[in-house]
């Protein structure tokens, strides 16, 4: 009987493992849609204001500018446009970061005294930028979706709490300072740990369900009977 508890608990175990992991990832999107959100306020709260008052107003533009490089980070795709050409510098650029530009752009249509050009071009980025706020929050929400689907589901919480253990040792060697989180995350990402770590996903799964319904024993031999038969 003990041979049927032991893989049980095993498996219950990995499976609130799992589901931690899926909590805790919710929690995160949460916060970070949020923080979108509050940005995103705060943002147009100040940009109405620049046009409406040709003036920026200090405790707006600190609101705003104090957040320039974390909504920047937080966006990362999404807040860049691949290629930027400006008509007014004939500069032609690549990954223009909208968010560590645009403040300064604001700033040169103030003191363009209404040059049309750049009050037009302006616009045209706040656009911009208004679009990639709303595309990332809306990525957010479906990423928060698409987990509370799954954080009831013993088998998608089973198969985090593999993935865990088989990112563990990456894991440990960022919290011993040997990786950097970029670095460990890139490892993470990668396409062969990705195939890696679902084929050990979908044999743990298969091997955890047999387990359970044969006992360690009787798998045991089946697998010495696969790979040893005379």
């Amino acid at each position: 009987m003990i041979y049927r508890v032991i893989p049980t608990v095993i498996v219950l175990a990995l499976i609130l493992i799992g589901y931690v992991i899926k909590r805790k990832r919710i929690a995160t999107y949460n916060q970070r849609a949020k923080f979108t959100v509050d940005f995103n306020n705060s943002f147009f709260d100040f940009a109405n204001d620049v046009f409406t008052t040709r003036q920026m107003n200090s405790e707006k533009y600190n609101a705003v500018v104090r957040d320039i490089d974390k909504i920047q980070q937080e966006l990362g795709r999404d807040g860049v446009i691949n290629e930027f050409v400006d008509p007014l510098k004939g500069i032609r650029g690549r990954n223009y970061q909208l968010f560590m530009n645009i403040v300064p752009e604001m700033r040169n249509m103030l003191l363009g005294y209404g040059n049309s050009i750049i009050d037009e071009r302006v616009n045209q980025l706040i656009g911009l930028c208004e679009d990639s706020l709303r595309r990332h929050i809306g990525n957010l929400e479906r990423a928060i979706e698409h987990e509370r689907k799954g954080i009831f589901n013993p088998i998608t919480c089973l198969g985090e709490g593999i993935r865990w253990i088989v990112g563990l040792p990456v894991d440990i060697l960022q919290w011993a300072g040997l990786y950097s989180a970029g670095r460990s995350g890139k490892i993470k990402a990668s396409f062969l740990f990705r195939v890696i770590s679902n084929m050990i996903v979908v044999m743990g799964l298969i091997s955890s369900i047999v387990t359970i319904v044969l006992g360690w024993d009787e798998f045991v031999a089946i697998i010495h009977s696969c790979f040893w038969k005379k």
